[in-house]
């Protein structure tokens, strides 16, 4: 679904775990390059909107779905699944090596910010590998790097939102009066305005069976 400049219209989704270059620089190698592969790959399990990956960068996975944008309702749930999933993991890892964990993650020190965003993109293909282009690419991996000081968040781009024509979905699945504004600003792109919204203050998803109960085994699974 291409537009007269040859750009597919590309719906963004990009979790990516708060705090993880502490976490990598402060914690045992072992206990590191067991933990961060399987986090990642539970989360890369949790995608109920069917995306694509195109690429997994350290500690944050690159989800897109090209074509029609998902309904809000799918997304909210989406964005709440991947916090869960986030949740339940570390849950369980204080339950099967509680020593390690009261070391390296008693305090907090591992979030989830998940970055919503919509624009256009070139797919290019390299050696058999999908590749996303243009501006919009790059706009959803600089806002990973933003000024918000909360540790687990959703930011949901302008560009995005301005796609919803159905506010009261926006209300109803977001908490619009709790959503806070926020910008910055890139070199040759400008401002990139954005609302965002603590994890914890989202609505619990109302349609519970539209999403798969999460599994965890009594090991990590690597």
């Amino acid at each position: 679904m291409e537009n007269k400049d040859g750009l597919t219209p590309v719906f963004f989704c990009v979790p990516d775990i708060t705090g993880f270059t502490k976490f990598i620089a402060t914690s045992d190698i072992n206990f590191t390059r067991e933990v961060i592969p399987a986090l990642l790959r539970k989360l890369i399990e949790a995608n109920i909107l069917k995306m694509s990956v195109a690429e997994i960068e350290g500690d944050a996975i690159f989800f897109y779905k090209a074509g029609r944008l998902p309904g809000v309702n799918r997304v909210a749930e989406q964005c709440k699944h991947l916090y869960k999933t986030f949740s339940d993991f570390l849950a369980k890892l204080k339950i099967d090596d509680p020593e390690n964990y009261d070391k390296y993650l008693a305090e907090n020190q591992l979030g989830l910010k998940i970055v919503i965003h919509h624009g256009h993109t070139s797919l290019a293909n390299i050696k058999g590998r999908t590749k996303l282009l243009g501006e919009d690419v790059i706009i959803a991996h600089k806002l990973l790097k933003n000024g918000i000081p909360e540790l687990n968040y959703l930011l949901l781009t302008e560009r995005y939102l301005g796609k919803i024509r159905n506010k009261k979905k926006l209300e109803r699945w977001f908490h619009w009066e709790e959503l806070h504004s926020g910008r910055e600003v890139y070199d040759y792109i400008g401002a990139v305005p954005y609302k965002y919204i603590t994890l914890e203050e989202m609505p619990f998803m109302e349609d519970v069976d539209l999403v798969p109960s999460l599994k965890l085994s009594k090991k990590i699974s690597l």
